[in-house]
């Protein structure tokens, strides 16, 4: 059920919503350190397998760049840069400036927004409450091999339990505040990965009550009535943080040509392990933010490994083709049934999980913006 609920919400993030005002609009800025550089504003429409470009622009020297669209509603959208970080923007008014550093990109700044602001807020507030849970969690797992150390664990497990709970409260309370519904389904898309499924759906039914004329809430809160929960026996908050600090399980799978490929071959490198389907629309949505990150790390020793949860080759192959996806791939063309689902325990995607060159798992479901941040990091 959790795949039905996590694909669900991550087509709603890119839902087109209703706006407090309609039409054109316009986004400017400064880009600094990206001279001659190709600046994107893309859009993904619901249910829509490929991102819409709106328009795009090359940097003048100093950096500047005027991007106009149109909607009918409020929707998400990315500001991507060749090679480089995005930013996402929602056009809750008609006039838009962000402002970047590509050295720098943590720091943007995006006026006259406030719902671009409110999230870019709380992709802050969640980055440092995220990587408080990591470092717990490391300890956690470091300490269960040693004997005798039960009594520590349990209280480290506590703590745990009390740091996911203080993350899954800044996404509520994050989303009962904000008067933007693009914002809200959003932040909805990542409390999905780690609030059970049955407040997911209270969320999103509050959610859609709180902006009745909301046609994408609407949508997504009908196929979650038609897609009924069982009561849910797994523990669904820690399993971003499960495989982490763990060696990457091993997979023996056919190319697209037929050649068998290794997880383990790629020992010596960092490298993406990166779990998508040609099916899956928020896979392919999220492909392009996937090409800027590796084409922006690629002569780093970084390397991404594409595993297809396909059952038509030729389909595969196309969408590989399609998104431009350059890398080594892979697929036992056996959809949900194949040993990558089984082997890396997650139930939706995309998924990913970032490998070090000793074979360990140092992060997983790094999408956007937060994807090339931790390269960034690694790859110094």
């Amino acid at each position: 059920m959790k795949k039905i609920i996590y694909l669900v919400l991550l087509i709603a993030t890119i839902t087109s919503c209703e706006q407090k005002k309609h039409g054109a609009f316009v986004v400017t800025g400064v880009i600094e350190n990206a001279p001659g550089k190709k600046v994107t504003l893309m859009e993904t429409p619901y249910a829509n397998a490929q991102p819409v470009v709106l328009d795009s622009a090359i940097l003048k020297d100093k950096g500047s760049f005027t991007l106009r669209g149109r909607a009918n509603e409020e929707g998400i959208y990315r500001l991507v840069i060749d090679n480089g970080p995005d930013v996402i923007v929602i056009n809750d008014n008609n006039n838009i400036k962000v402002h970047l550093d590509v050295n720098d990109y943590r720091s943007y700044t995006v006026e006259g927004s406030p719902a671009s602001e409110s999230l870019h807020n709380l992709f802050e507030d969640y980055r440092s409450k995220d990587s408080a849970i990591f470092a717990t969690f490391k300890v956690i797992d470091s300490i269960k091999a040693t004997p005798g150390q039960d009594s520590l664990s349990e209280i480290l497990q506590t703590k745990n339990d009390q740091q996911v709970a203080g993350l899954n409260n800044l996404l509520k309370k994050f989303i009962d505040g904000s008067p933007s519904p693009a914002a809200s389904l959003y932040a909805l898309g990542i409390a999905s990965q780690t609030i059970p499924n049955e407040e997911i759906i209270a969320m999103v039914n509050a959610t859609a009550q709180k902006f009745p004329e909301h046609t994408g809430l609407a949508k997504i809160k009908s196929l979650l009535a038609v897609k009924t929960p069982t009561p849910s026996t797994s523990d669904n908050t820690n399993t971003s943080y499960a495989l982490l600090n763990k060696q990457a399980p091993d997979l023996t799978m056919k190319d697209v040509n037929g050649k068998a490929v290794s997880i383990s071959s790629f020992k010596g490198k960092y490298v993406l392990i990166d779990f998508w389907a040609s099916w899956c629309g928020p896979c392919r949505a999220e492909n392009p933010n996937v090409v800027a990150a590796y084409n922006q790390f690629k002569n780093k020793n970084f390397t991404i490994l594409g595993v297809s949860l396909d059952q038509d080759k030729a389909a595969w192959q196309k969408a590989i083709a399609k998104d431009q996806l350059t890398w080594t791939h892979m697929s036992d063309l056996k959809q949900w049934e194949s040993a990558a689902v089984a082997a890396y325990g997650f139930d939706g995607i995309p998924f990913n999980v970032l490998v070090d060159p000793t074979g360990k798992i140092i992060a997983s479901s790094l999408r956007g913006e937060e994807l090339v941040r931790k390269l960034g990091e690694v790859l110094k």
